[in-house]
């Protein structure tokens, strides 16, 4: 073999593994025995919401299910590949919307200056309004995970019409308060671990909020430095039981998105917490949010350092709307809804699915 010929079929195989790498395809959803759930909603469409081409996955055992859209941690994440492989069993009792938020995975190619939690939220909205009227339904469930918890909950304020239901799962309360828990916990834990280079630099940034002058003279949240605190905040959160079953890597293997989806996925993580994460440090669910006008469930994990269960019990407990359920579990942390798929896909069966038949 000549090196020409050898050139040429290397060159070969690579393009044939970066096409197999691009071939999308809904993950294989399975029940709590692990059998195979046949899907009767199968999509993968690229929809216009607010002028913006972004991706949407949809998988349901039945055409008839309600629809369930679910918003993404973050900001920049895309859970589809948690969703479909430890919450199989939701899509017998659920048509399940994942959705690559602006600026992340699948629709990553998104303006940075739109950005904004209030694009966000319009975006929820419109994605909610555009699914109702496809599916002929009149309201649909809106699952709000960690920065998901954000945008679903304002949206859901704006617009309660629209859903059956708000479920925030570790529902993001209080930014100011939430992250100065963190930076403690990390300079403690650092300390007590001997990490100096930790410590040193947890010391020198100080407890939040984060701001910086910019070149204009105007001040602003700094991201890179509220970077630097959630980069560190899951190493020194507290060891849940039920955590030792989760592979947070399983993010980056979706089959639904290409090669080139799954290279935006890691860009729009890294782009979303330095640029929209550090537009929450003044936000305070607490004073914008003291009712909602339709049914709220939120769902709280006891080991949750990230979006601290305490803050979020204690909105809760104050918050006012037409029926509302909390759940704890009890053995898990941040990603609860994931680790204890059995506790919450039984508590949406119980308190979620009966509301249908309220409208």
């Amino acid at each position: 073999m000549n090196n020409t010929t050898f050139r040429l079929m290397a060159i070969a195989i690579m393009l044939l593994l970066v096409f197999l790498a691009s071939c999308a395809h809904t993950s294989t959803v399975r029940d709590y025995d692990g059998e195979i759930i046949m899907l009767e909603v199968d999509e993968r469409q690229r929809v216009t919401i607010n002028g913006i081409r972004q991706r949407i996955y949809l998988a349901g055992a039945h055409k008839e299910s309600p629809l369930l859209l679910w918003l993404d941690g973050g900001p920049g994440g895309s859970e589809v590949a948690w969703v479909r492989s430890y919450l199989g069993a939701l899509h017998t009792s659920f048509t399940v919307v994942c959705w690559d938020q602006r600026g992340t995975a699948g629709s990553y190619r998104t303006p940075k200056g739109s950005l904004t939690v209030h694009q966000y939220v319009q975006d929820v909205i419109a994605l909610s309004e555009l699914l109702c009227k496809q599916f002929g339904q009149e309201k649909i469930f809106l699952v709000g995970h960690s920065w998901g918890s954000v945008i679903g909950l304002l949206a859901a304020q704006k617009r309660a019409d629209l859903y059956h239901a708000y479920i925030g799962a570790a529902q993001h309360i209080n930014s100011m308060e939430n992250d100065a828990i963190g930076w403690r916990m990390i300079l403690d834990g650092a300390q007590a671990q001997g990490d100096g280079k930790t410590v040193k630099r947890m010391e020198k940034m100080g407890p939040p909020p984060y701001t910086k002058v910019n070149k204009d003279g105007s001040v602003s949240a700094d991201g890179d430095a509220y970077y630097q605190v959630l980069k560190r905040l899951y190493h020194y959160s507290p060891s849940a039981p039920a955590d030792r079953t989760f592979s947070s890597m399983k993010l980056f293997n979706a089959p639904e998105h290409t090669l080139g989806s799954k290279i935006n996925l890691v860009r729009g993580l890294l782009r979303g917490v330095k640029v929209v994460y550090s537009q929450l440090a003044f936000l305070d669910m607490e004073e914008m949010v003291t009712s909602i006008e339709c049914p709220l469930l939120v769902v709280n994990s006891r080991y949750d350092m990230t979006c601290v269960a305490s803050i979020s019990e204690r909105w809760f407990d104050k918050v006012e709307a037409p029926g509302k359920r909390l759940l704890w579990l009890e053995e898990s942390g941040h990603n609860g809804v994931f680790t204890q798929p059995v506790e919450f896909i039984g508590f949406l069966e119980r308190e979620a699915l009966p509301l249908t038949c309220k409208i």
